[in-house]
């Protein structure tokens, strides 16, 4: 069998072994954050508004074009977004695949397939690749990581033709379009130019063992500057700024910025949060879509114990470095592609496991690359069982994205003290029409964090569905009484007193929603409603019916709200 069909099968095998593992989840719901970005977001309806659908986030442009096409194809029929999705891995398992072997044969290891295969096999089958895979909205890590793996496997292959005297420039150029297609699909492709800067330096000996002495430690770094081609970054560095000046144009602020949280924190936090996605791949225990890590004082004894484990983590990299040069090419990718979301930037969520979705590969590069080849046949039995056992271990996983709810029970059961968890709860059954269920978990929520706003107005709403209106007034009203503008206990309250037929309540606290939040749609269409029926005012229900219209377009009572503009005009 010649090298080539070797590849082939193995290749066929992997994305075999990813599909029959992940046949359990092909009809779980939409959960967490596909309610936004795919169920809620009405600019993915109609493929022929192309502009919509790249306006919609200016980062992730053929992210959402995918999301487009499976609407027109599926509508919200979930099966079909997760076929998407396994298409997806199935493309990124072809993507690792050659950039694992790649790497190893540019650094001359040896038996590079088979070892490829194995680092491949151990993170594609991982639990910890189940978020990248099932799902939905964590399809920008995975289709992301089609792309970073094809640029930086085709700047290896670019290496290793020029090395043996021949043109790398096609590679190159494919590498170039790689990196565009990360670029727009998720921000972590920005890190691309890096990574591939990190291959081309480090990668400059060939496999050239171990460090050289001190003396001519400079010598060599050196002639590794001069050797790189550097015109071939000048159209990556073009890109990166073509990114950066759209994202300048469209947002208030170059990072985003989702939670107030001093720099300090956030980078000690983020400290730790290394530590723990090192661990999860290590060991894939306690995983959850709900991972509350909770902010680290840098001058805590706790922070201290965070700095302090990453610059562990940090030397005994450097030190695995020294020994294997290609563990530290992997390992050096592996911080790179995940400083964007864990490091300077402050998101609402210290920690997600779908954000370390490429870390597992780069990790699983840099051990089969360390193995010496003594240890190779040993390694393969016992590949056999470690494989099995983290299938095992992933169809466990699947159990809990059966449904939101057992997702958030169990993210309940990981962190009982936590509000968010018990919150995520209430949501899940409140939108599985367990009512009773919802309201047991927003009073544990309260219970738990009295200032939770949302939890309050979310009991409202399900006391509200359950028929309870004094039980919901009372909510919405304690909601206000710790922050007397939030908006949406205004206008829950006005919707209540509409029901009941209460206008000048209503009125009152419609007007008084949008004295707070000007731009509220809910509190516009109440008093839409209310000028075009009881109040009888066509001037005002004119303005508040196209105000709703502006700001909801795309919502499912926008086109009945049009039909009653064209009433109202003519």
């Amino acid at each position: 069998m010649t090298v080539e069909w070797g590849r082939r099968l193995l290749l066929v095998a992997l994305v075999l072994a990813m599909v029959l593992s992940y046949q359990a989840v092909l009809d779980a719901p939409f959960v967490y954050d596909d309610k936004i970005e795919v169920v809620g977001n009405g600019t993915i309806r109609d493929l022929d508004e192309w502009r919509a659908i790249a306006r919609y986030n200016l980062s992730r442009p053929l992210l959402v074009l995918t999301y487009a096409v499976d609407f027109h194809r599926h509508a919200l029929e979930p099966r079909g977004y997760h076929l998407t999705n396994l298409a997806v891995a199935g493309l990124a398992i072809a993507a690792a695949l050659f950039l694992a072997e790649g790497l190893l044969r540019l650094w001359r290891v040896g038996h590079p397939l088979p070892r490829a295969a194995a680092a491949v096999g151990v993170w594609v089958l991982h639990p910890m690749a189940t978020e990248g895979i099932t799902y939905i909205t964590g399809r920008s890590e995975s289709l992301c990581a089609v792309f970073c793996f094809f640029a930086v496997g085709a700047w290896a292959q670019a290496l290793l033709a020029e090395g043996e005297g021949r043109s790398g420039s096609g590679w190159r150029a494919l590498g170039l379009l790689g990196f565009a297609g990360a670029v727009t699909t998720k921000e972590v492709g920005a890190m691309i130019p890096a990574a591939l800067l990190a291959v081309e330096l480090l990668g400059a000996g060939r496999g050239g063992g171990a460090a050289s002495p001190a003396g001519r430690l400079r010598a060599v770094w050196l002639a590794r500057i001069r050797a790189v081609r550097w015109a071939w970054f000048l159209p990556l560095a073009a890109l990166v700024l073509l990114a950066g000046w759209l994202r300048l144009q469209h947002a208030p602020t170059f990072l985003p910025r989702e939670v107030d949280r001093p720099l300090p924190t956030q980078l000690v936090t983020q400290a730790e949060a290394w530590r723990h996605y090192l661990r999860l791949w290590l060991l894939p225990w306690g995983q959850t879509i709900f991972h509350h890590l909770d902010d680290v004082a840098p001058a805590s004894l706790r922070g201290g114990a965070a700095v302090g484990g990453w610059a562990l983590l940090v030397a005994g990299a450097v030190a695995w470095a020294r020994r294997v040069p290609v563990a530290g090419a992997a390992l050096a990718c592996a911080a790179l592609f995940l400083l964007p979301s864990s490091s300077l930037v402050p998101l609402k969520e210290n920690m997600a496991e779908h954000r370390a979705f490429q870390t597992g590969l780069w990790l699983a590069i840099a051990l089969v690359g360390s193995l010496p080849a003594r240890a190779l046949r040993p390694a393969a039995w016992a590949l056999v069982p470690v494989l099995g056992v983290l299938v095992g271990l992933t169809q466990l996983r699947h159990r809990a994205w059966q449904s939101e709810v057992a997702l958030w029970e169990e993210a309940v059961a990981r962190r009982p003290e936590v509000a968010a968890a018990w919150y995520g709860l209430g949501d899940a059954r409140r939108f599985a029409s367990d009512y009773p269920g919802a309201e047991q978990a927003y009073l544990a929520a309260v219970e738990r964090d009295p200032e939770h706003l949302d939890a309050w107005n979310n009991l409202g709403i399900t006391r509200a569905s359950l028929g309870d209106a004094a039980g919901a007034t009372e909510a919405w009203n304690l909601a206000l009484r710790k922050s007397p503008t939030y908006c949406k206990a205004h206008a829950n309250l006005g919707v209540l007193a509409a029901g009941e037929r209460d206008w000048d309540r209503a009125l009152g606290e419609f007007r008084t929603t949008l004295a707070y939040c000007p731009d509220n749609p809910r509190a516009h269409l109440g008093l839409c409603e209310l000028h075009r029926g009881p109040r009888r005012d066509r001037e005002k229900a004119i303005f508040h019916c196209q105000a709703f219209v502006d700001l909801s377009p795309t919502s499912d009572q926008a086109l009945r709200v049009k039909e009653w503009l064209l009433e109202l005009t003519f």
